[in-house]
Order: structure tokens, then sequence, then C-alpha cells
């Protein structure tokens, strides 16, 4: 490879601040062979459109299985980072995932307070396709929930408020927690940062950059520069169990295994 390979570590420092799900397309959206899915899915593309109210509406004339093959309803744009794409996973592979009864204004209980979807703090994704239920995924800073509704009467989205279903699965302890946080995000408090072991945003970061560097054919030693600092690696390349050598493999082999299978465990 000729010339200097330039990381705009900014760049990379502005997706700390992702949800598992966005940090799972991060990497999935780099791997050739979804590259390669999209391109076979030809038509099956949703219709998008922004509401005034600033959600965004996905509909799709048909089920995507291609799509369904890496944990998707459908493939956006490779292209698009996880700050710009519509991200729907299927629910039996995403952990922050609920059930949701949509109801019009006129038949929300009336006792005790509610709140309607339209005042729930971050973005708000919905998506209508055959022979699915409707999704909406909200989506905060360290934070992505999603839930499949039920309209029961009511059209989605123009509903204006929801109920929990909770069901046995919604039980598990990590259910729970998930759960938990959103309750806490809807009260108006930030996330709580608790990432699965070994997926720190900063580890991540550091495997996506030797991800993109291996990628696009960068010796290892580069890439440990790029991470690293010249200066560090220059004085302990090959020096260890350490080294910034194996550091650099590993961080490469990481960043393989998640693109490839492992960035489902991020949702």
């Amino acid at each position: 490879m000729r010339g200097p390979w330039r990381v705009n570590i900014e760049a990379y420092d502005r997706l700390l601040s992702l949800p598992g799900p966005g940090w799972a397309w991060e990497f999935k959206r780099r791997d050739p062979a979804l590259k390669a899915a999209r391109r076979r899915t030809g038509a099956v593309r949703p219709a998008v459109a922004k509401r005034a109210d600033g959600s965004t509406i996905c509909r799709l004339n048909q089920r995507c299985h291609v799509a369904e093959g890496f944990g998707l309803h459908f493939i956006p744009d490779p292209a698009l980072s996880a700050f710009e794409a519509a991200l729907f996973w299927l629910p039996d592979v995403m952990r922050a995932s609920f059930d949701a009864v949509a109801e019009p204004w006129a038949a929300a209980p009336k006792r005790g307070p509610y709140l309607s979807w339209t005042e729930l703090p971050g973005e708000k994704f919905f998506l209508i396709s055959p022979g699915r239920r409707d999704k909406l995924v909200i989506r905060f800073p360290f934070y992505a929930a999603q839930f499949a509704l039920d309209a029961n009467g009511a059209p989605v989205p123009q509903s204006a408020c929801f109920s929990l279903m909770l069901r046995a699965n919604h039980l598990a302890a990590e259910n729970l927690r998930h759960l938990e946080e959103f309750g806490r995000i809807c009260g108006g408090l930030p996330a709580r940062r608790k990432p699965p072991r070994g997926a720190a945003p900063e580890r991540l970061r550091d495997a996506l950059v030797a991800l993109d560097g291996e990628l696009a054919g960068v010796p290892r030693r580069r890439i440990a520069e790029a991470i690293f600092g010249a200066a560090q690696v220059c004085g302990g390349w090959d020096d260890g169990d350490e080294s910034y050598k194996k550091r650099a493999k590993r961080l490469v082999e990481k960043g393989l295994e998640l693109m490839r299978g492992g960035y489902r465990r991020l949702l």
C-alpha cells in the first residue's frame, strides 16, 4: 500500500456514544459478505419518510430473507454510519427488545400517569412491513430499545401512547436490566454504561480502527501506530507478551471476529 494511512481519530471517538446495536452495525457494515448480500436483495428497500413529529418511518413491501440471515429486517446502505442508518434488528437477536400495545389517546387508561410515545426522549424509528409486527426503535446515547407493536385498532405511528407487555422471556435478569434502564431514561436520567464483558467503547473503537486497517491492507505496525502512537510503538514493538505487535494482532482478530459474527453479542 502506497502513501501514508491516515486515521481520523475524532471520527472514531464520535462512536464512543453508540449503544450496542450501533456498534454491531459499525462492525457488520464493513463486511464484504453483507455488502454483496445488499446488492443481491435488489428491490427490497424500505421507503423512508420523515414525519413532522421528528420520527422516521420505514415501509417494506416484502420481507427480506437475505437480511434476516444477518439478524436484520432489511440491510441499510453500508455507507451509512450508525448515526445515519435506520437499524431494525430481529427481536430474537436483540436483548433490549420488548412487546408493546399501541393505543389511541381516547382509549388510554385513565388511572395513573402515562406518556405519549412522542414525549419519550431519543430518536424514534418505525418499521412497517408485511408478515411481521410493526416496530418502534428508540435510540439514545449509549442505549437503544426496540418494541414490537400490536396496533390494537390504533394506527401506528399515529397512536398516541403504548403500554408494555412483559412476557416470560422478559423476566430474565438481563432483560429486566434493560427495562430498568429504559425507565431510567424515560425519567430523564442518563444511561448507565454497562457494556458486555470485553465490549468497552474504547476497546471497540480500537478494534474498529484495526479492522479498517486490516481491510485496507495496512501493515500491522502502522495499525499499531495509529492506535497507540508512533513513539510508543517504536519503543516496544516486539518486546514480550504485551508488545504492540501482539496487541495489534489481537485487535485485528477481535475486529474480524466482530465483523463476521460476534456483532450479535453487542445487541
